[in-house]
């Protein structure tokens, strides 16, 4: 069994090791890269879809009497 002594100073040693290694934070920071990355994704999509409403209205219109007239030639 570790005395109290020897538990506080390894658990002390390891707080200062946790506190200076950069490691940690280099996985935030990759985190937080891909949290924005993918938030702007939805934020673009979400920008597209609502703008092409009309546009694509007027192609499936299009496209469909274009399909009549094809249909109805002899």
């Amino acid at each position: 069994m570790i005395s109290n002594a020897k538990w506080l100073r390894r658990a002390s040693t390891d707080l200062r090791g946790f506190m200076v290694s950069e490691d940690g934070l280099v996985t935030v920071e990759w985190v937080a890269l891909a949290g924005a990355i993918v938030i702007g994704a939805i934020a673009i999509g979400w920008m597209v879809m609502h703008s092409l409403t009309s546009p694509a209205a007027q192609i499936g219109t299009a496209v469909g009497k274009a399909g009549t007239s094809v249909s109805s030639m002899p």
